[in-house]
């Protein structure tokens, strides 16, 4: 996963994405690059998507674990009420 390394560290999300959709969508390490790619991309709730499905494939996936805390969190945060002023 080099490759999706590089493209997403170089911004180069819509590679990225087409690096992704060339592999296997049923590993649960392609859903985790998946959620990274959303969230990169600043959909918080896609990516906690992803992240959610890496676990039930593979709940000892400690890197989704923590990226899906973390999503939640951001999504969490957010306070629609906001953006009304």
């Amino acid at each position: 996963m080099e490759r999706f390394e590089e493209l997403l560290q170089e911004g180069k999300l819509f590679e990225a994405e087409e690096f992704l959709q060339n592999l296997d969508q049923s590993d649960d390490n392609v859903l985790y690059y998946w959620g990274r790619l959303y969230s990169r991309k600043g959909d918080e709730v896609k990516a906690t998507s992803y992240y959610a499905k890496a676990l039930e494939i593979n709940p000892n996936n400690e890197e989704a674990r923590v990226r899906l805390e973390i999503a939640r969190e951001i999504v969490s945060f957010r306070d629609p009420h906001l953006y009304n002023h």
